[in-house]
């Protein structure tokens, strides 16, 4: 006699059939055996109890697991700390280590930047010749598949070389570099000239793989961001350089004060004015910045930054109301018509002939600026005198100076008039004293 089959699972008790689910069974069992209730009823009450068996199971376990890891079972003997043993600090070595792989791609990087700049100024029918001889390309005869992708290489996969590095890859792993972003990128050692820029086209790219991809890209990066400054460097540069500019102009204003109080004509009252005005815009500018500098957003976790912007606008203030405020006003046309008298009847005494105080400073005139239309009424030049002629040249560069407040310029400018009018003066004189 055979022995019987024992089989397992969710087997219905009337056809033995294998339902795999409980749900399965319950449903085939009211379609096909619905006469038999009792057996239904059996079948569903041995289910339930078997379940309760199993989560209860569970519950048990779980609850003598938790016991188990009590701290008061294991570690009631740890209630004392302890001591802390022998410490070693790596950072020394991670650093060299950090080091050494850092300078090995800074060199690689800049071995692939000067064979870039080399490779852009290729051009013409040899250029993958004169690529070749640049950079050695690998022998693609023992290279069966992309070492990038892994694909074969066949007659539609053909086998391409990276321009900076000679490895091999396929046209899908390749990149093409744009001419122009490759200048942009080698922009500090590159000496193309305008012409040799003007002969690439714009269509013109570099085949590279993705390796020098990235370390290009990196190098890119942080060019990028070495350019780009904060905004609170950005307001305090421009703050700095509003004040080295009025800085000049306040020594100025003080150099021409002097000189008119002095009563001296070197300078015109209306320049002093002028200059004034020029001072209390720009010392105006320098308050704009500093409340856009104190106004700026802070993050709350960098306390010190309110600190810094909060310092930068009080030092401005400070430097607003103690160095440009205190500056001395103009004098008015009656003052200075009495310092003009005071100072003729001074030298009148002494018997001396008036000399500037002030320091000139001798500038050359490099502004392009033209001697032409120049006109004068007060002198007629009658037989083409050249000093003439120069007096108005020069009268004409005092005006345009003036303009454009370079009173350095004016000052110089005016010396040279008086001597012109002095050497003038003496022509005219001259065939007097031959009479």
């Amino acid at each position: 006699m055979a022995e019987a089959t024992i089989k397992e699972g969710f087997l219905c008790p009337i056809c033995h059939k294998d339902l795999r689910s409980p749900n399965n069974l319950i449903a085939h069992f009211q379609d096909l055996h619905s006469e038999e209730q009792d057996i239904l009823k059996s079948i569903k009450d041995i289910y339930g109890i078997a379940k309760k068996k199993i989560l209860k199971i569970d519950d048990k376990d779980l609850e003598l697991f938790k016991k188990e890891i009590t701290l008061e079972k294991y570690y009631l003997e740890y209630s004392e700390p302890q001591e802390p043993g022998p410490a070693k600090s790596h950072t020394d070595y991670f650093k060299a280590i950090r080091r050494e792989r850092l300078d090995h791609r800074t060199t690689e990087t800049n071995k692939l930047v000067i064979r870039l700049d080399r490779l852009l100024r290729f051009y013409g029918s040899d250029r993958k010749q004169q690529e070749q001889e640049l950079v050695a390309w690998l022998d693609g005869s023992t290279v069966n598949r992309c070492p990038s992708c892994a694909s074969v290489f066949n007659i539609t996969r053909r086998q391409h070389h990276c321009r900076l590095c000679g490895s091999i890859m396929c046209n899908s792993c390749s990149y093409f570099l744009p001419y122009e972003t490759a200048q942009t990128i080698v922009a500090p050692v590159t000496s193309l000239n305008n012409q040799e820029q003007g002969a690439a086209k714009e269509s013109d790219s570099l085949r590279i793989c993705n390796h020098c991809l990235d370390m290009l890209e990196c190098r890119r990066r942080v060019q990028i961001e070495q350019m780009i400054q904060p905004i609170i460097c950005q307001l305090y540069s421009h703050l700095q350089k509003n004040k080295f500019q009025i800085q000049n102009s306040v020594d100025m204003y003080n150099k021409m004060y002097t000189s008119l109080v002095s009563g001296e004509t070197t300078y015109l009252l209306q320049d002093l004015q002028s200059l004034r005005t020029t001072i209390a815009d720009k010392a105006q500018m320098i308050d704009t910045l500093s409340k856009k500098i104190a106004s700026l957003p802070v993050d709350p976790e960098t306390p010190k930054a309110v600190a810094l912007q909060n310092s930068i606008r009080k030092a401005t203030s400070i430097y607003i109301k103690d160095y440009l405020l205190t500056l001395p006003a103009p004098p008015t046309v009656h003052e200075l018509e009495k310092f003009k008298k005071n100072y003729l009847m001074k030298a009148v005494d002494d018997d001396i002939m008036p000399t500037p105080k002030t320091s000139i400073k001798k500038v050359t005139v490099t502004t392009g600026w033209s001697p032409a239309n120049v006109t004068n009424d007060s002198i007629v030049v009658e037989d083409d005198d050249p000093l003439l002629e120069q007096m108005n040249i020069v009268r004409n560069y005092i005006d345009q100076a003036r303009k454009a407040q370079r009173f350095e310029e004016v000052a110089s400018l005016q010396e040279n008039l008086e001597m012109l009018k002095k050497m003038y003066r003496q022509q005219q004189a001259k065939p007097n004293t031959d009479k």
